[in-house]
């Protein structure tokens, strides 16, 4: 059952209630955003995710998890005492990837916050599948490896990125079916090569997320990426299916599964430069140069078959 789903549990109102089981709740929609806003605030303060003056880098897309995280963040951070800017990565993906630049743009302008911009064909590399590689999990892979970088090179020491209850449930479940049994951090503590990373919607589901940024009227990418691949997401219809047959079980299951698997690791603190472009990496070769050598490979191959 939903708790409380005749009236607005802050303010008793019974019109237009918005009613996301996974809160347990029912709320206005003068009600709600404050909720989430402090949900939020409250996840940041429980696993201190944001230091005092800090400078924090908030990853954006253009979807509504991260839009919803950038605007959260700039309305709390006179409140919590900290900097903020944010970073996006465009991924070189035609019109759609000029799209979302101009709708983080948006997004950045509304709530006063700079914007850096990385571009990945700066670097030589395509979002393309490649050896096995699905395109998805080589446009993931390019984003871990650019964001702390540009964190790190705006002088940023935090940074947030838009992970929600949903993305650490598949990532769980991905990792028991793997054999595996490791619980993502909230907090991954500062490295050689990243600031410290944190995750302040883990506890905010997608429905949540995208409900703030409806009444919010915070501009979105209105399609899917051309490139996604559903299947990459095949695990989210077993949650929602959890949450459709037992209520609040997203939220139940997630705090169970913190119990009883073994935290995540922080990332390895020892890192070397890269030899062929100098950024810091804990491999031999750092992801990007590894893609491009990969990619420059298999052009060359194409080519002489093509000959």
């Amino acid at each position: 059952m939903i708790f409380h789903d005749d009236d607005c549990t802050r303010c008793g109102a019974t019109e237009d209630l918005i009613r996301i089981s996974e809160l347990g709740r029912a709320l206005c929609p003068r009600c709600f955003p404050e909720f989430l806003r402090g949900r939020v605030e409250g996840t940041v303060r429980r696993f201190r995710m944001i230091p005092k003056r800090a400078h924090v880098a908030v990853a954006v897309s253009a979807g509504s998890d991260s839009a919803c995280l950038l605007h959260i963040l700039a309305a709390t951070r006179a409140r919590l005492n900290f900097r903020l800017s944010a970073i996006h990565i465009h991924m070189g993906i035609g019109e759609y990837s000029d799209v979302c630049h101009e709708i983080v743009r948006e997004q950045c302008s509304r709530s006063r916050v700079s914007l850096e911009v990385e571009r990945v064909d700066s670097h030589g590399v395509r979002i393309d599948p490649i050896a096995g590689w699905p395109v998805c999990a080589v446009c993931g892979a390019v984003r871990r490896a650019l964001m702390p970088r540009v964190a790190l090179r705006i002088g940023a020491n935090v940074l947030a990125t838009g992970h929600t209850l949903d993305d650490q449930l598949q990532y769980m479940l991905r990792n028991v079916l793997s054999g595996r049994p490791v619980s993502p951090a909230p907090v991954l503590q500062p490295t050689g090569f990243a600031p410290l990373k944190v995750k302040p919607l883990i506890q905010v589901p997608d429905t949540a997320s995208e409900e703030y940024v409806r009444l919010a009227g915070l501009p979105i990418a209105g399609e899917p990426c051309p490139r996604f691949v559903p299947d990459s997401h095949r695990f989210k219809d077993v949650f929602d299916l959890l949450e459709q047959r037992a209520p609040m079980g997203k939220m139940i299951f997630w705090q169970v599964l913190r119990k009883v698997m073994r935290p995540g690791d922080d990332e390895e603190d020892t890192c070397h430069d890269c030899p062929i472009c100098g950024e810091p990496t804990t491999m031999h070769i750092c992801p990007i140069c590894r893609l491009r050598e990969a990619q420059e490979h298999c052009d060359q191959t194409e080519a002489e078959s093509a000959g």
